[in-house]
């Protein structure tokens, strides 16, 4: 049975990520090649965008409350996974093929093909938490079983995804409550970007000398238990959200439009590049008017991401019931989540 808090939360946060990739990465056309480029490196004050944008720590929260009611066999997942993956890399690998054969720079193909790549690093940190279920399961056991993984932070950054796939493991066993967890990310993230050393920006920006996703760190842990914090903290309306055909549809694909929305932006960006450097698309992201011309991009994009996942055959992960009709009450767990 489905829990339309969770799902509300999932849906939220493959809209978030998406729009955040469209949003503030760029494919820019120059005269020596394309070049990555985003306007957070040229206006400084869009940084805030990047705080409600960067909801990865969601993502792992949600799959971590799925992973405490899921039976299915971690070899039946894996294959779930593993087959659009390899067929979206097998696509790309013939069309970079296809264009260094026509003579486009080498810089250019491996600035695609990391675009094209970067989502990937999620799906195999996913693979290795679902791996670790029985650990996960005995921390659960005590109240203080989410300190592990905060800990190992220091000395493993990838432990971050860990804490919020432990955080929505025991969400699924128990309450937990939001404000407390608000307030403790909200001031971690001022606290650590203000004094710590730690970037500003949610996420990485080109040519920075730090980032607080590549590696992450505690700025990003924070930041990942305020946006948590948040949603528990209104959970009664996203329990209602979570009801909706829109968020179910979206549940349905959620990890295969995470796959392809950067081969959806990237197709785009290459197929119309013979037009000339255009507005909002090729052209640098330096200048306000930019961000708007991109927002008229964006039904673009998300008509291409649907022609991916048809392309991919349906093949892409996918959620396999609705979430529960007026008739069939939540789970549980979706009333306790709530904040007092």
């Amino acid at each position: 049975m489905r829990n339309p808090f969770v799902d509300a939360v999932r849906a939220i946060a493959v809209v978030t990520v998406v729009l955040g990739h469209w949003l503030v990465t760029s494919l820019v056309d120059t005269p020596t090649g394309m070049v990555i480029d985003s306007p957070l490196k040229h206006m400084a004050a869009l940084t805030p965008v990047s705080w409600v944008l960067q909801t990865l720590g969601l993502f792992f929260f949600v799959g971590g409350y799925a992973a405490a009611h899921s039976k299915t066999p971690f070899l039946v997942r894996l294959k779930q996974l593993a087959v659009p993956t390899l067929l979206m890399l097998g696509a790309w690998t013939a069309v970079l093929f296809g264009l260094v054969l026509r003579g486009v720079d080498q810089d250019t193909a491996w600035n695609i093909g990391f675009l094209v790549t970067t989502p990937l690093w999620f799906l195999g940190v996913y693979l290795v938490l679902l791996g670790m279920k029985p650990l996960v399961r005995k921390l659960d056991e005590y109240s203080w079983g989410v300190l592990v993984p905060v800990a190992l932070v220091l000395v493993l950054p990838y432990a971050v995804w860990w804490a919020a796939w432990q955080l929505g493991y025991a969400v699924a066993r128990r309450r937990i409550l939001g404000p407390p967890l608000l307030v403790l990310g909200v001031l971690g993230y001022a606290l650590l970007t203000t004094f710590g050393g730690y970037p500003v920006s949610a996420v990485g920006i080109p040519g920075a000398t730090a980032s607080n996703l590549n590696p992450p760190n505690y700025a990003t842990l924070a930041l990942a238990f305020a946006q948590i914090g948040l949603v528990l903290t209104i959970a009664p309306a996203l329990t209602r959200l979570g009801t909706t055909k829109p968020v179910a549809w979206l549940n349905k694909r959620a990890l295969g439009i995470f796959l392809v929305h950067q081969s959806a932006l990237i197709t785009v960006t290459l197929a119309l590049s013979a037009w000339g450097p255009l507005p909002g698309l090729q052209q640098p992201p330096d200048h306000p008017g930019w961000v708007w011309q991109r927002v008229l991009w964006l039904p673009v994009c998300a008509a291409v991401t649907w022609g991916w996942l048809r392309a991919l055959r349906d093949r892409s992960p996918r959620r396999a019931a609705p979430p529960p009709t007026a008739e069939v009450a939540a789970p549980a767990s979706a009333v306790r989540t709530p904040a007092p």
